[in-house]
């Protein structure tokens, strides 16, 4: 230490290197490294190669780097493959490759890609004014490497139903599949990220056997692996997204698809100088076709519809075409507001407005037109608009029958009409003020106040009617007679 300050000291005093080293005795070639160094020197005894690490020394850089063991499980897979060395020349070895420069987090290897290829697939969330409301809109994005060209789409959630049904529109839009799909961690895609228990989520990979793409990742805290998808979301929320606002989310997907029909398609690349558009002529002859039906995933919910032709789902209940009563379908929520119904071939048999509350019914009269047409009420809403026709006055009954069967009114309600077909309309209505008192709705009940001897009042007669008075003599005799009389009838 004295000595280097000594060196730089008489070198700041004008001395030469010759003069400095024939005065302290050193070699000219020792001054010279003591003004080259800018910091003071440091003893460093020289490296001395292990000869029993040395040929596993490549296995140590891969579990010490790339796998991220620790020192005490990289000594035991070495013994295990046969290193009989001590545990201090190797912690010696990991500390040499911890002090090495780490890489630029931001230093990455641009590439490209062949004719469908890769594509990139990834999605970023804004608020925007929708209606005059603001709204949380997830919009979803694809790339494909070789044209760049894309396609956005746009939902109100980030479920994973979401997720993958953006990718197949993606897919859909494309008119084809490209070989790999590059996507980030997340949850839908990765159960693990982590490099030595990386485990991909089943649900996408029985989304990428379905149209044949290979799946991968980008490394964790890494998105710019993924830069041709990363980037053109800042483009889109510049040009796009900013400073508008949409009527609906119809809206906001329509305008969507004419910003990139007008502009992302036909704008120049900085990085190939040719439109998108134009690239695409090539790519797309390389896309895997896609398959007829769209996928279905093994934790789609699934259904069997009621015999009134209505399917549950979070609370609530919807209808389907009367010719699926009975039968099992699927049930997939699209683009976070609408269920759709599909039938075993995956084809499109309903689609509904999702309700936010619970219990409610959500019919369609087209649904139940074959019923109709058949003249035989046999579901909840065929017989309820029955009824509520026939007697449009007692909404009362309806309600309380519906709230004490409510899990399954459609026998009650049939029973109830039934009656009907036998009994006149003012014994009816009669029957139903006497149930509504009692508060009891049953079949039953309304079948015994019928058939009981009790009637309704009888309207007054008309004015041409004659009216015979009967003589007031009053009866007297034992009621014992009586009883004889109904044994003898017996």
């Amino acid at each position: 230490m004295e000595e280097w300050t000594t060196v730089r000291y008489l070198h700041a005093q004008g001395r030469g290197i010759r003069e400095i080293a024939r005065e302290l005795g050193f070699a000219r070639q020792t001054v010279r490294r003591a003004l080259a160094a800018e910091s003071k020197p440091r003893y460093q005894r020289p490296p001395k190669p292990n000869p029993q690490l040395e040929p596993f020394l490549e296995d140590v850089r891969e579990m010490y780097l790339r796998q991220e063991l620790i020192g005490s499980r990289i000594l035991r897979e070495l013994q295990a493959k046969g290193y009989r060395g001590g545990r201090t020349a190797l912690y010696t070895y990991l500390r040499s490759l911890r002090q090495a420069p780490p890489l630029s987090e931001k230093a990455t290897v641009r590439f490209e890609t062949e004719p469908g290829q890769q594509g990139q697939f990834d999605w970023s969330p804004y608020t925007v004014d929708l209606g005059g409301e603001l709204r949380r809109v997830v919009v979803y994005g694809m790339t494909l490497g070789y044209s760049r060209r894309k396609h956005y789409t746009a939902s109100l959630d980030e479920r994973q139903g979401s997720i993958f049904e953006a990718i197949e529109e993606c897919l859909g839009h494309f008119g084809g599949s490209p070989k790999e799909l590059l996507v980030d961690n997340a949850r839908a895609f990765v159960l693990d990220p982590s490099p030595r228990r990386f485990r991909w989520n089943p649900q996408f990979l029985e989304l990428c056997g379905h149209y044949r793409l290979q799946p991968r990742a980008c490394k964790p805290r890494r998105a710019r692996t993924k830069g041709k998808i990363e980037r053109p979301f800042a483009y889109l929320e510049e040009q796009f997204v900013k400073g508008n606002r949409w009527r609906s989310l119809d809206h906001f997907l329509e305008e969507l698809g004419r910003f990139e029909r007008e502009d992302l398609d036909l704008r120049v690349h900085g990085t190939t100088g040719q439109p998108p558009i134009e690239r695409f002529v090539a790519e797309v002859e390389q896309l895997t076709p896609l398959p007829e039906g769209r996928f279905v995933g093994t934790l789609t919910e699934t259904r069997k519809v009621s015999w009134d032709c209505l399917v549950a789902f979070r609370g609530n209940r919807y209808s389907v075409p009367a010719v699926y009563a009975g039968k099992m379908v699927w049930l997939l929520v699209s683009r976070g507001r609408h269920l759709v119904v599909l039938d075993s071939r995956r084809q499109l048999l309903a689609e509904h407005d999702l309700r936010a509350g619970k219990g409610e019914l959500v019919m369609l009269p087209e649904h139940y037109e074959l019923l109709r047409q058949r003249g035989s009420p046999r579901t909840y809403a065929v017989l309820a608009e029955r009824f509520l026709a026939r007697f449009p006055e007692e909404g009362a009954f309806f309600e309380g029958l519906v709230a004490q069967y409510k899990l399954s009114p459609t026998a009650p309600l049939r029973a109830v009409l039934d009656l009907a077909e036998l009994y006149p309309p003012a014994r009816m209505a009669w029957a139903f003020s006497v149930a509504a008192e009692y508060n009891s709705y049953s079949p039953a009940f309304l079948r015994g106040l019928l058939e009981s001897g009790a009637a309704p009042e009888v309207a007054a007669l008309p004015p041409a009617a004659k009216v015979i008075a009967l003589p007031a003599t009053p009866v007297q005799c034992d009621l014992g007679r009586y009883q004889l009389v109904l044994d003898l009838a017996r």
